[in-house]
């Protein structure tokens, strides 16, 4: 009991069956592991209950050093950590290397959001793959890229102040979307006058004017922090797009447009060296990554202006967003000027707790 009260060291955790372990221990005393495969061996295959309790082991000792006690992490989460760097180094081998594991890694995500969307919609997977991208591309630009030279200091402190700004409104939008978090109660519900309400099945909590859940960001987007997510979207492709050109004029050779826009111009050599290689696809991905959040950003502005969130956009027929959706019933529209200010000036409303009985 005195073991018990003791509090945990950063290597040490509860387990599923609430007993004190360290991780030293995680590779040992699997007896789902050694009956299963004693029994593969022995021809009778792996039984599919030992075959759950081992991936429920397995989940269960996947686990990091922390303050407090070892801190779980999904598979799932660690997938990107592992995919990602693979991807890269493949792809700067050669341009059909390039062109393979671009489109290889488009199919798997596609497949992985609908497998996992469907399976395990509370995964992490999808906002580890939005950090993973930002620490690889950051790792490159700062130890492959600025070493050949060619990036002035101020060019490369602009750089780190968009990536900053783009920091600093993700991590506020997600503390604000968090903020609802409070709300999970089912015999609770909200109630404020033209406030519509919605349950989010991911994050399981009640969010007021939901715009969408964006996976990417591992929370909910509506009226709260949605201006915050605009902006963590214009800054996220002003980074990536300047930290493109900046890369792809420092490896290719450059050309200038009006005497002072330096942009790339051959870049058939960027092959002949790893360091070209892994920064010309670091380029290559940071673009690719910049026209979908262009897209997304593009999207929001618009839908915006006229008073829809994603989720009524969404539900409109064919022939409705065909015409903008400006002919579809609007009604918590304010008009243009109105719409916008409700996002930006947005302060903390209140909200009456209503039970049900």
């Amino acid at each position: 009991m005195s073991d018990e009260r003791e509090p945990l060291c950063c290597c040490e955790y509860y387990d599923k069956d609430k007993n004190r372990s360290h991780l030293l221990t995680l590779c040992c005393f699997c007896e789902d592991l050694d009956e299963g495969f004693e029994s593969f061996i022995t021809g009778k295959g792996f039984p599919q209950n030992r075959k759950h309790k081992f991936m429920a082991n397995l989940q269960d000792r996947l686990r990091i050093p922390w303050k407090g006690g070892a801190k779980v992490i999904g598979i799932d989460a660690l997938l990107p950590i592992i995919i990602l760097p693979v991807i890269f180094i493949i792809a700067a081998q050669s341009l059909w290397w390039t062109i393979f594991s671009f489109s290889t890694i488009t199919v798997f995500l596609l497949y992985i959001f609908r497998v996992l969307i469907q399976i395990a919609p509370t995964t992490k997977f999808f906002f580890t793959w939005t950090i993973t991208s930002i620490v690889i591309l950051y790792i490159v630009f700062e130890f492959v890229v600025i070493p050949l030279l060619e990036i002035l200091l101020e060019e490369n402190i602009a750089l780190s102040l968009l990536i900053a700004a783009f920091l600093f409104c993700l991590y506020t939008l997600r503390n604000r979307a968090n903020q609802f978090h409070r709300f999970q109660d089912d015999s609770e519900t909200l109630t404020k006058p033209g406030t519509r309400f919605h349950n989010c099945s991911i994050c399981h909590t009640t969010v007021p004017d939901k715009d969408h859940h964006c996976i990417w960001y591992d929370c909910c987007i509506s009226r709260k922090n949605q201006f915050l997510f605009i902006l963590s979207l214009f800054f996220a492709a002003a980074a990536l797009l300047y930290s493109s050109n900046l890369t792809l004029t420092s490896v290719c050779h450059p050309f200038k447009l009006y005497e002072t826009i330096l942009l790339p111009d051959d870049c058939s050599e960027v092959y002949q060296a790893f360091e070209l290689g892994i920064s010309f696809v670091s380029a290559i991905y940071s673009i690719a990554l910049a026209v979908i959040i262009l897209i997304i950003l593009m999207q929001q502005i618009f839908l915006v202006s006229i008073g829809l969130t994603r989720k009524e956009w969404n539900k409109l027929p064919l022939s409705s967003k065909c015409l903008l959706g400006l002919t579809s019933r609007r009604p918590h529209n304010r008009g243009f000027i109105k719409n916008w200010t409700r996002i930006i000036y947005w302060t903390e409303p209140t909200y009456s707790i209503v039970s049900q009985t």
